[in-house]
């Protein structure tokens, strides 16, 4: 099936959707209600829909969608535009699109333009070849799923939700659950050592993502030596800077996603072991050191838990302070078989006096049967491509298919590839972007006309 005659147009259409850098931001206005980027990289797919024969949508910059065909009901296909900020460490433009050794970099290419576009030129294939739906498809593309989804509390009212679909916007072979989130607000009041003043500590960009900077500012420490032969002692890297107002430390971690934060470096952690090393054994300083660290299965904030489809994690993402009270935002998945009512109960028994619960917020766990079409289909069309078996398998990210009552998400990792999400020097390779292409344009088919195999 399809894909070969439009090759060069699926890569070219990734690389120029990568360098849009469509990161929310402060410049929202009417119609653009995330920024200026993300709403060029919408009116982007969008036309390239229009230009690829189909009809569009969008819906006030919130959402979009390209659609094909009709019928009773429709197939969904979730994916989304906005990225996570590009955070530091990268050896090439991050928004530059740039092909080497036949890898497409770029913060987007895998998470989750290039699987949008491999949807898209995937979909194109199928209606060239003259298929025809027995259900409406839609490629909907999402504008806020790296931060509140207000992109699909906007969207669905309006069109309607989906009977089936799928996200290409995790793993292979097939998801068929995913983790609750909850995201918490800690805060506490500073208190520092006696002779000791922390002016500022900033670290993290976003909580679903593992830091890989932290910047703590001192006041009242003279002896940079001592802090070197500290960092060395934790086996923290950390850069030094003095200036009249004081000596900042930059400790340096290793991005990852969130929902993993074991495959990262946490740089926040790095911070509080130097502060606790400096003296600071009291308030939220010290309750962060003592039950969070370097852990991050949430032992120490009394919510360890797990069940047959994974354990709980427990990401420090961001960490900042602000008039005396050092707040932090803690990215917590659980596992399907708990509440959020449960993780909050657990959470709030296990904090001292010392520090507060400020905001909660999250999405509950998402699971489905294994004996359902929608799987089954998926699992053939995984085997057809890959010649491997196509098991079902559970993760902490949270996706799209959790906005739909009948959906999970398939790929676009394959098992043994490392996860590049949220990653310095992201990349998708041309020969897996394409292989995409082949496999949704096939699960399109399948799922688009049931029944016919």
């Amino acid at each position: 099936m399809m894909i070969i005659g439009n090759r060069d147009e699926l890569i070219q259409a990734t690389q120029e959707i990568v360098r849009i850098a469509s990161v929310k931001d402060a410049s929202a206005g009417e119609g653009k209600p995330f920024g200026e980027g993300i709403a060029r990289a919408l009116e982007y797919a969008l036309a390239k829909g229009r230009e690829l024969g189909f009809k569009t949508e969008n819906f006030s910059g919130y959402a979009g969608h390209i659609e094909f065909g009709e019928g009773p009901e429709t197939l969904g296909v979730l994916c989304h535009l906005d990225v996570v900020p590009a955070g530091e460490g990268w050896s090439m433009d991050p928004f530059g699109g740039e092909i080497i050794d036949g890898k497409l970099y770029g913060r987007g290419t895998i998470d989750d333009k290039g699987p949008a576009m491999a949807v898209l030129y995937g979909l194109a294939a199928l209606k060239d070849s003259g298929w025809q739906p027995r259900r409406r498809i839609r490629i909907i593309l999402g504008c806020d799923e790296e931060s509140g989804w207000d992109c699909m509390h906007h969207y669905l009212p309006i069109a309607g939700k989906p009977e089936i679909g799928f996200t290409p916007d995790a793993e292979f072979p097939v998801i068929s659950s995913e983790k609750g989130i909850l995201m918490v607000e800690l805060s506490g009041a500073l208190q520092c050592p006696k002779g000791i003043e922390l002016v500022d500590i900033q670290g993290g960009n976003r909580p679903n993502m593992v830091p890989d900077r932290c910047r703590v500012k001192l006041r009242g420490i003279e002896d940079e030596g001592l802090l070197v032969k500290t960092a060395t002692k934790i086996g923290a890297k950390m850069d030094l800077e003095r200036d009249e107002s004081g000596i900042t430390m930059v400790f340096k971690g290793v991005s990852a996603h969130g929902s993993m934060p074991e495959t990262g470096v946490n740089a926040i952690s790095y911070a509080l072991a130097m502060l606790h090393h400096l003296g600071f054994e009291q308030g939220i300083i010290n309750f962060l050191y003592e039950h969070i660290g370097f852990s991050h299965d949430g032992r120490g904030l009394n919510i360890e838990v797990k069940d047959a489809f994974g354990p709980l994690t427990a990401n420090t993402g961001v960490i900042s302070l602000e008039d005396n009270r050092v707040k932090v935002l803690v990215d917590i998945r659980y596992p399907v078989s708990f509440t959020q009512e449960q993780i909050l109960d657990r959470l709030t028994a296990g904090l001292s006096a010392d520090v507060t619960l400020l905001s909660h917020g999250g999405k509950g766990p998402l699971h489905v049967d294994g004996d359902s079409q929608l799987i089954q289909i998926l699992q053939r069309v995984y085997e057809k491509h890959t010649g491997e078996e196509a098991k079902l398998i559970s993760i902490g990210g949270g996706t799209y298919a959790r906005a739909l009552d009948n959906a999970v998400a398939f790929g676009p990792v394959f098992p043994g590839q490392t996860e590049l999400a949220h990653q310095p020097d992201e990349y998708i390779s041309v020969s897996h972007l394409v292989k995409l292409a082949e496999i949704y344009g096939e699960a399109i088919a399948k799922l688009g006309r049931p029944g016919r195999d």
